[in-house]
C-alpha cells in the first residue's frame, strides 16, 4: 500500500489532536464527526454477498459438520470448545432448513458485523468518513476476515465478541465513562462461551488500563460487576469441564505439540493473513495508540492488542487466535492515514471532501488501487473461486489449508455406503460404523442416514461421550481407524477400501483406508475407554 511511514502517521495524528479531541487520555471527545453510515453499510452489504456467492461453492468443513452434531446433542460444554457454536449451527440449520449456504448465512452476516463496527470505532476514535470507509473497507478485504467468516466455526463468533469488547473499550476509555466496563465484561462472557481465547483479551485490556494514566477507571463497581457478569456467562462450560475431568487439558497437549510451528510462522502470518497491503495500517493504528499525541487515550486498547498478540506468540497458538485485535487496529490506523489521504497538511480530517489536489487525488487513488489490489490477492486465498478440481494445482492450501476440509465428504460417505451395502443382510443387522476422527464422524452422521448408514461413533473429542455403539453390534466398518487399535479389538481385521476424493486435493481423508472388522474381543463398554481421542 503506498502510504507515507508510520511515524508520519503517528505525527500528523499529534498535530491534528484539536478536533478530534484535545480530551485527556480519560476525558470525553468534544465533537464526534458525522457518520458515513449509508457507505459503510454498502461495504458491508458487498462483503455479505461475496460471501454468500461462494457459500456453497465447495461444502461443509470438517468442524461445521461436528457442530452440527454439537449441536443435536446440546450441552453446557464440549470437550474442545464451550457451548455457542454448536448451539448456533443448529439453530441455523432449523431456521435455514439445513442448507450449507443456510448455515454459512450466519458468518457472512458476521463479516457485514466486523465491517460496521470497525468502522463504528473508526468514528468514536475521531476518523471522519474518509477514515470510516478506510477502516470498513481494509476489514471487509483483509484476507484473516474473509475466510474466518466464510465458515461457522468458533473463530466467527470469537471475531465479533473481540470486535464488540475493543468497540465497548473504546467507549470507555474517549468517554471515561465506567458503565462501559458493563458491556465489555458481558461481550467477554458470551465471546467465552464461544472460544476460550475471549479471556485473554479481557484480562489484556484490564492490564492496559491498569498500565497507564487511565488507572482511575478501575476504581469503579462497574468493572467489578463486569467481571462478575463475564464470570456467570462462562461459568457453564467451567462447570461441565470441572465435572468431566477437564477433558480440555487433553486437547490444550495436543495443540501445543505444533507449538514450535506455530511460532516460526506467527509474526509472518499477522503480514500475510491480514494483507501485505493492509499492514501499514494496522501498524500505524498501534503506533498511533501507543505514542503521545491525540491517540494516547486509547493507549490502554493499543497495548491489549499488542499483548494479546504477544501472549499467543509466547504460548505457541495459532497465528489467527489473536486476529479479533485487527478491527480496532484498522480502526486506528485509519484516523491518521485518513486525514494523510484528504489533506495536504497535518490537520483535522475534513468533514466534506478537501478540494481536489494532485498530492490529495494521487494518495485517495493509491489507496483504493492499494485496497482493491489486496482484495484481489484475498479473495481467492480465503474464499473457493477456483473450481475444487483444479485446486491442487495452486498452492493455496499452503496458506489456507481449510479450502481443502470442504471438500470430498459426500464421496467419503458413498464409499462406506458401498461397502456397507455389500454385506449379507443379517450382518449388517448388527454391523456399526466407526470413525477416526470428528470430521469424518459428522460427515457419517451428516449424510448417512440418506445412504442407508447405521448411527456412527467415534472415540474423536465429543464423540466419545456419545457413544459406545449398541451392545448387539459385532462387526464394524472402520474408517480411517488405527489398524493396530482395530487389532487389538476385533479377530478379524480387513482393508476393503482406500478412500480418494478424485480430485487429487490433500486433505485429512485422501488416502483413508475403509476396513471391515469383526469377532468383537471386549464388550463396548470395556472396549471404548481404548478408542478415546482428545485432541
Amino acid at each position: 500500500m503506498s502510504l507515507s511511514p508510520v511515524r508520519r502517521f503517528a505525527a500528523t495524528s499529534s498535530a491534528a489532536g484539536h478536533q478530534a479531541g484535545r480530551a485527556s487520555q480519560t476525558g470525553p471527545a468534544r465533537v464526534r464527526p458525522p457518520a458515513a453510515w449509508p457507505a459503510v453499510l454498502a461495504i458491508a452489504a458487498a462483503a455479505f454477498a461475496v460471501e454468500m456467492a461462494v457459500s456453497a461453492r465447495y461444502g461443509y468443513h470438517r468442524d461445521e459438520l461436528y457442530f452440527l452434531q454439537g449441536g443435536r446433542h446440546p450441552a453446557a460444554g464440549y470437550v474442545d470448545q464451550p457451548p455457542l457454536t454448536p448451539l448456533a449451527a443448529r439453530a441455523m440449520s432449523g431456521l435455514t432448513g439445513g442448507s450449507l449456504a443456510g448455515l454459512r448465512a450466519l458468518p457472512a452476516l458476521m463479516l457485514a458485523a466486523l465491517t460496521v463496527i470497525s468502522a463504528a470505532i473508526s468514528r468514536i476514535l475521531g476518523g471522519g468518513r474518509a477514515s470510516q470507509l478506510l477502516a470498513a473497507a481494509a476489514t471487509a478485504t483483509c484476507g484473516e476476515y474473509l475466510a474466518g467468516m466464510h465458515l461457522l466455526t468458533t473463530t466467527t463468533l470469537d471475531f465479533l465478541f473481540w470486535a464488540l469488547t475493543l468497540l465497548f473499550a473504546a467507549k470507555l476509555l474517549t468517554s471515561g465513562n465506567t458503565r462501559w466496563w458493563l458491556a465489555i465484561g458481558g461481550c467477554v462472557g458470551i465471546g467465552a462461551s464461544a472460544k476460550w481465547t475471549a479471556g485473554v483479551l479481557g484480562a489484556a485490556l484490564i492490564a492496559g488500563v491498569a498500565a497507564t494514566d487511565a488507572r482511575r477507571l478501575l476504581r469503579s463497581r462497574h468493572l467489578a460487576a463486569g467481571c462478575v457478569l463475564a464470570a456467570v456467562l462462562g461459568a457453564p462450560d467451567v462447570i461441565w469441564q470441572a465435572v468431566h475431568g477437564w477433558p480440555n487439558l487433553a486437547v490444550f497437549s495436543a495443540l501445543s505439540q505444533d507449538s514450535g510451528h506455530n511460532r516460526l510462522v506467527y509474526w509472518p502470518a499477522q503480514i500475510v493473513y491480514t494483507g501485505v497491503a493492509l499492514a501499514p495500517l494496522w501498524i500505524a493504528g498501534l503506533a498511533w495508540c501507543l505514542r503521545r499525541g491525540a491517540g494516547q487515550r486509547l493507549r490502554p486498547a493499543g497495548l491489549a492488542a499488542l499483548s494479546t498478540l504477544a501472549v499467543f506468540f509466547v504460548l505457541g497458538g495459532k497465528p489467527y487466535y489473536a486476529g479479533g485485535v485487527y478491527t480496532f487496529l484498522f480502526a486506528a490506523g485509519s484516523v491518521p492515514v485518513g486525514r494523510w489521504l484528504t489533506s495536504d497538511h497535518p490537520g483535522p480530517e475534513p468533514a466534506a471532501p478537501a478540494p481536489d489536489r494532485p498530492g490529495t487525488r494521487l494518495r485517495r487513488a493509491g489507496a483504493v488501487a492499494a485496497l482493491a489490489a489486496s482484495a484481489a490477492v484475498a479473495v481467492p486465498l480465503a474464499l473457493p473461486v477456483y473450481p475444487a478440481r483444479i485446486l491442487h494445482q495452486l498452492p493455496l492450501q499452503k496458506i489456507n489449508y481449510d479450502l481443502g476440509e470442504t471438500i470430498g465428504w459426500p464421496g467419503l460417505v458413498a464409499a462406506v455406503a458401498r461397502q456397507y451395502r455389500a454385506l449379507p443382510a443379517a450382518q449388517r443387522a448388527t454391523t456399526t460404523i466407526l470413525a477416526g476422527n470428528y470430521g469424518e464422524a459428522g460427515a457419517l452422521a451428516w449424510y448417512g442416514p440418506a445412504s442407508g448408514l447405521p448411527g456412527v461413533y467415534s472415540g474423536a473429542n465429543n464423540f466419545w461421550y456419545w457413544g459406545p455403539p449398541p451392545a448387539r453390534d459385532q462387526a464394524a466398518i472402520a474408517v480411517n481407524v488405527d489398524p493396530a487399535l482395530l487389532r487389538r479389538l476385533f479377530r478379524d481385521v480387513r482393508q476393503v477400501a482406500v478412500f480418494r476424493n478424485g480430485l487429487g486435493v490433500t486433505d485429512g481423508e485422501q488416502g483413508a483406508r475403509i476396513c471391515l472388522v469383526s469377532g468383537r474381543r471386549y464388550p463396548w463398554a470395556k472396549a471404548w475407554p481404548m478408542l478415546r481421542d482428545f485432541s
